[in-house]
This record gives structure tokens, C-alpha cells and sequence, in this order.
């Protein structure tokens, strides 16, 4: 059997920017300091090093496999090229046609179905993606899991349906290898396969259900302490970003690390 390519790339959401910096920062150390025992001595719930650093905080749509650089030219050029507003008005028509019929099938007034096309103002424009990102969940077992996770809340629930269409379009055209499950946005918190040796990480770099890291541990607690937690809240989405695999520490600070960017385009 021919071994899979190496993954070198993923389509992403980043979730850095200058209104979530601070918040996220802040919910991030008190997670920290309470997780790692460094403000209690009590024995770690967690290794320090499977807390995911500020700088990697993303929405994985897809991961990539290039093996030439005239491939990865030519999926930011892809990036570069899409009608960005084009996707965000079919996500706010796929919102309006799943509330229309969510509010037939469950027989409430046909006056209120068709009010449901005004949420959106603005015709031939595209409001911001505005979220926050909250809760605590685990990737597998709370019992025995090895990825905790935020989640994106958005309250005009546009992003779903946007970047399942990113995700739709970049597979289509060949640049991000297929995916069978479901697309589950989310915040990667914590993640133990970060707290081995970078040359003992498996293939996929940890992303999603099948980067189980050094194994599973009892989240119970952690989960029914920080289960409810809003990390960080009104943040408008930026842009949709390529980035390379593997992040890489961030000079002038300390501890921190982020994933190379390669290619960008502005969200509305």
C-alpha cells in the first residue's frame, strides 16, 4: 500500500484579531493557570504544553497535500479569486430558506415565514461575520479524551453554511484533500499530541478526531468547570487564510507560536 502524501497545508478561518487578542489572552491564561496547578498545588488536570498557544487559534476548513510549490501558488490564487460576497449572500439565502421551512413544517404563521427574508438589510452587500467562541467540549469520551475544544457562535448563523461552501469549492477544484465527516467548526484548546516530541506527532498534525495525540485523559472536571466559558466575544471574522502545517514560535515572544500564513483574503 502507497503511503498517503504528507499533509503541508489547511484552509483556515483565523481567529486572532485586534478585538479578540486581549480576550482571548486573558481567558486563555486563567485556563491555564487553573488547569496546569501553577495557581493551585494541587497535580496538573493538564499538561502545559497540550494548551494550544494564543497565536493557533483557527477554523480548520481543510487540510492540503502539495507537492510542488506551482500547487500551492496556485490554490492562493484560487483563494484570490473567489467572489467572497457571492458566498456570504448564498449563506444568508440558505439561512433564510431554513428558517422558512423550519417555520412551515412546524406550522407557525405563514406571515412569519415570509418575514424571515428581511433579517438580512442590505441588498447586493454582505454583513460582517461577527462571533464568539465559546463553551468547552471534548473530541472523543469526557472520560478519555485527548482534544478539547471551543466552539464559534454566531447569531446570524451564516457561518455553517459559508464555509461549508469554502470547503465545498476548494475540494471541487482539487485543493484540499476530501473529507467524509462532517464539517465541525471549532477552536482546538487543548490538544495532547503537543505535549510529546514534535517528531512523535502523527501525520495529520493533530487535526480533528483522529489526531489522538499521547492518549486520552479524564476531562470530566475540567469539562463541568469550564464548560460554559465564552473565550472571547464580537469578534468579526477577517479573512480566510492558507497556512503551512506546523506552527513556529513567534520572535519577541515568549512561549507563543502561530502557523505561517501564505495566502489571504479579506472577509467583508
Amino acid at each position: 500500500m502507497l503511503a498517503r502524501p504528507p499533509l503541508t497545508h489547511f484552509l483556515c478561518i483565523p481567529l486572532v484579531t485586534t478585538i479578540s487578542k486581549p480576550q482571548l489572552l486573558l481567558s486563555l491564561r486563567q485556563f491555564s493557570m487553573s488547569v496546569t496547578g501553577s495557581d493551585t498545588e494541587e497535580s496538573p488536570l493538564i499538561p502545559e504544553k497540550a494548551i494550544r498557544p494564543l497565536g493557533t487559534l483557527h477554523l480548520t476548513l481543510g487540510v492540503m497535500s502539495f507537492q510542488s510549490r506551482e500547487r500551492l501558488d496556485a490554490a492562493i490564487a484560487f483563494l484570490r479569486s473567489l467572489d467572497i460576497y457571492g458566498l456570504l449572500k448564498q449563506a444568508e439565502e440558505s439561512v433564510v430558506e431554513q428558517s422558512k421551512n423550519h417555520l412551515i413544517n412546524s406550522q407557525n404563521s405563514p406571515h412569519l415565514a415570509n418575514e424571515v427574508g428581511n433579517t438580512f438589510q442590505g441588498e447586493g452587500t454582505a454583513q460582517p461575520l461577527v462571533v464568539s467562541i465559546v463553551g468547552l467540549q471534548p473530541m472523543h469520551s469526557p472520560s478519555s479524551t485527548s482534544i478539547l475544544y471551543a466552539s464559534p457562535q454566531d447569531a446570524s448563523l451564516r457561518l455553517p453554511h459559508f464555509c461549508l461552501a469554502l470547503q465545498v469549492t476548494f475540494t471541487e477544484a482539487g485543493f484540499l484533500v476530501p473529507e467524509t465527516r462532517p464539517l465541525l467548526l471549532h477552536a482546538t484548546i487543548v490538544n495532547t499530541i503537543y505535549a510529546k516530541e514534535r517528531s512523535r506527532r502523527t501525520a495529520d498534525g493533530g487535526h480533528g478526531k483522529q489526531g489522538k495525540g499521547r492518549g486520552g485523559f479524564d476531562a470530566t472536571h475540567v469539562l463541568g468547570k469550564f464548560g460554559e466559558t465564552t473565550w472571547a466575544e464580537g469578534v468579526r471574522l477577517e479573512k480566510v487564510a492558507i497556512c503551512e502545517m506546523g506552527a513556529r514560535k513567534v520572535d519577541g515572544e515568549e512561549g507563543s507560536e502561530a502557523y505561517l500564513e501564505v495566502g489571504s483574503l479579506e472577509l467583508p
